[in-house]
């Protein structure tokens, strides 16, 4: 699935209220009741869009793995500021239309109802949009988010209550009870796939520092059936409370017997993953994520990391190994010093095993480096990629590396449609 083709979905959707709410526009005579025509419209169409936040933000395994959970969020945020937008403007349209009409403004309980959701999605979309300038927590941040999940009973039932549309459109009275059903089908999905989750603790059983920030950490247990690049939700029991999941890379091979994830302390939660103890429990919700060189029949691949970025990639490479499969294979890896390299001495015997692989160091912060100095940049790319035919390209690192290279690989000449990538961010 593509993501215009999710778009197209949501435009279907929208098309449908709009459908009904035009013979009321058209009826209409009077200049000053056109804001709050609009407005019933606004509200309409904010709510359909609230409910694709809700099937967006569900990680259903059949959507994801067709879109990339990263697409999914993406859409899901651009769906939360226009529908933000639409019930903002949706109370403000109808007030100024009885202003303009009644020359006061009437208020009745159930709009009251409707008002005092239009303050919590003012609370939560704030907090979405602004968790950076309010140096909110993760944990604070997701807890917030699950506000959202009583917006739309509240919408439903204002909507049924005063909507114009509703009282003389049965059709589409109907429509909104089958949309109610969505949305309770969706939340007993979400419900169920914690509780899934839950049953089936893992354990840590080692915790190994790879470099002076990054550690790996390794568990035992049910392993999910993943490919290699894929990633997973990871929840750690911390002092009996349970920690929001967070999203890491699977860094072992779907060969081994090992799970592993492998963090460097970048943030609120990974900077405390070096306090994890052997015997800790952990719950996962895996596998997620469209990024495998399995996904592509390619016998030339192009692996470009930075920093932890590499994750993926050591994984796949792994796979690769343990496997032997032939795959002609150019690691480009950008990190500030020698000494931030993890796996340094593993990728040695690969490429020492293996002439089909190479791997490029590149070091922006170590002057007198043997090698490449500096970033990933056009100039680079052009040097290596001399004689690398038709390769299929995976870049994965923090996201200004990212949209740098991405760029570059375009200004070289890369076709869009070979180059992958997957954010990892949730917010």
């Amino acid at each position: 699935m593509k993501k215009w083709m999710l778009y197209v979905g949501l435009g279907l959707f929208l098309a449908i209220p709009v459908y009904f709410w035009l013979p009321a526009f058209l009826a209409t005579d009077s200049p000053t009741d056109y804001p709050c025509v609009i407005g019933r419209l606004l509200a309409l169409a904010g709510f359909i869009l609230i409910l694709f936040q809700v099937l967006l933000s569900s990680r259903l395994k059949w959507l994801e793995r067709n879109l990339g959970l990263d697409k999914m969020l993406a859409t899901h945020k651009t769906a939360g500021i226009f529908g933000f937008g639409f019930m903002l403007a949706h109370p403000v349209l109808h007030f100024s239309s009885d202003l303009l009409s009644l020359g006061t403004v009437i208020l009745k309980w159930p709009m009251i109802f409707g008002l005092v959701t239009i303050l919590i999605v003012i609370v939560t979309v704030g907090s979405a949009l602004l968790y950076g300038r309010l140096h909110l927590k993760y944990g604070m941040w997701k807890q917030l988010h699950w506000v959202n999940f009583i917006i739309l009973p509240i919408i439903f039932v204002h909507s049924l209550l005063l909507g114009t549309e509703m009282a003389s459109q049965p059709a589409l009275v109907s429509f909104w009870y089958f949309l109610g059903a969505l949305y309770l089908v969706l939340v007993a999905f979400i419900l169920w796939d914690r509780i899934q989750v839950r049953r089936h603790p893992l354990q840590v059983t080692d915790v190994v520092q790879e470099t002076r920030d990054t550690w790996s950490v390794h568990f035992k247990g049910q392993k999910p059936d993943h490919k290699p690049g894929q990633f997973m939700m990871l929840s750690m029991l911390r002092d009996g409370h349970m920690v929001e999941p967070h999203p890491f890379t699977i860094s072992s091979s779907p060969t081994s017997d090992d799970l592993s994830v492998s963090v460097k302390a970048i943030g609120d939660f990974t900077s405390t993953i070096k306090d994890t103890n052997p015997a800790d429990q952990v719950y996962i919700g895996a596998p997620y994520g469209t990024f495998s060189f399995l996904n592509y029949d390619a016998p030339n691949l192009v692996f470009i990391a930075g920093g932890i970025g590499i994750t993926p990639f050591m994984s796949m490479l792994r796979y690769m190994r343990d496997r032997m499969l032939e795959r002609n294979v150019l690691l480009i890896w950008g990190n500030k010093t020698e000494q931030d390299i993890a796996f340094k001495d593993e990728l040695e015997k690969m490429a020492a095993a293996r002439p089909s692989l190479r791997v490029v160091h590149v070091l922006s912060n170590q002057p007198d480096w043997p090698g490449e100095k500096g970033y990933v940049d056009l100039e680079l790319l052009r040097k290596y990629l001399d004689g690398f035919e038709n390769p299929q390209f995976f870049v994965c690192g923090p996201p200004v590396m990212m949209t740098k290279v991405i760029r570059a690989l375009r200004q070289a000449g890369v076709p869009k449609m070979r180059i992958h990538y997957e954010r990892f961010a949730l917010r």
